[in-house]
């Protein structure tokens, strides 16, 4: 398993390898991913290696539970090994798993297990639980929506694809150096994807960041509109007074109409409020649309004046 033991998808692998399925044909297809991923077959001997001692681990389970066979565990060169070396039993295996052909040789096997295995939904779910641990990575919500199944074959993908399907999670695929990717991009399909492989907590996870990312950028946003609006009225403000002050020298305040001039003294001396409280801060009160109406037509009628002197 590659990347830091405390990553994300790390975390949802170890959950995953918690699990040990209750039905042996549950166990059986589990068992079929971790050989068809990374077992070596030869005439008198099964042989199961992973850089990940806790597959390893898991494997030997699942041998000793589903079929009550001596296995031996080794470590070689930084991977961790399970050897299965009695002929019957190597047999048993293959032929449970379905390797095995109508000669008794195993068929090509990278990746692909055999639907004949997969034919239950909660056989699937075991596969896709298998397949992710063995294939698959996922990032951390907080560092985008994606994950994967990095595959060997086309039909690998194909058969991952198929069995997304069936849980209505509808995967995409694309090929990169020479390998076939089954991947997810939508965040409420991955949070589905790790739902119906009863990672719960990897959920739970999730779905918890998720919703926290969510309040912040809402929060984020209204921050946002809220400043915009507000330099939106600072520059009204200042456009206003702008106008105010340039009427002032060009004819004197005095000269405007009643009307206009007390708009005009009350922005000058409350250049901070909004149109609201400026409007209420007169005599009589004016409402919102008031003194917008007479704070244009003293910016209309400045217009008039810079156009004469221009």
């Amino acid at each position: 398993m590659s990347g830091s033991a405390t990553s994300f998808s790390n975390k949802v692998k170890e959950e995953l390898l918690k699990n040990i399925p209750r039905q042996r044909h549950c166990s059986i297809a589990q068992i079929a991913v971790i050989i068809a991923a990374a077992g070596k077959i030869t005439p008198n001997s099964l042989v199961v290696k992973s850089d990940n001692e806790r597959i390893a681990q898991k494997y030997f389970t699942l041998l000793k539970k589903t079929f009550n066979i001596n296995s031996d565990a080794f470590k070689d060169k930084g991977f961790f090994g399970v050897s299965v070396s009695r002929k019957e039993d190597v047999y048993e295996i293959l032929q449970a798993v379905k390797i095995l052909n109508a000669n008794g040789n195993p068929n090509y096997f990278k990746g692909i297990v055999s639907d004949v295995l997969l034919k239950t939904g909660c056989c699937k779910r075991e596969f896709l639980k298998m397949a992710f641990v063995m294939f698959g990575t996922v990032n951390a919500p907080e560092k985008g929506s994606h994950l994967e199944f990095v595959c060997e074959n086309e039909e690998h993908a194909d058969q991952i694809i198929r069995d997304l399907a069936y849980f209505e999670v509808k995967a995409k695929k694309g090929i990169r150096k020479n390998r076939f990717v089954v991947y997810l991009k939508d965040k409420a399909q991955i949070a589905d994807f790790l739902r119906v492989v009863e990672a719960n907590v990897a959920t739970m996870n999730y779905e918890h960041t998720l919703i926290v990312r969510e309040i912040a950028n809402n929060t984020n946003r209204a921050v946002n509109c809220e400043v915009a609006n507000s330099q939106k009225k600072i520059n009204a403000a200042l456009k206003q007074i702008e106008d105010i002050n340039y009427l002032n020298e060009c004819i004197g305040l005095s000269n405007l109409p009643d009307t206009l001039k007390g708009v005009a003294m009350a922005r000058i001396e409350n250049p901070d409020v909004g149109l609201k409280e400026l409007g209420e801060l007169m005599k009589p009160p004016l409402g919102k649309s008031g003194v917008n109406h007479r704070l244009r037509k003293i910016s209309e009628l400045a217009q008039k004046h810079r156009e004469k002197d221009a």
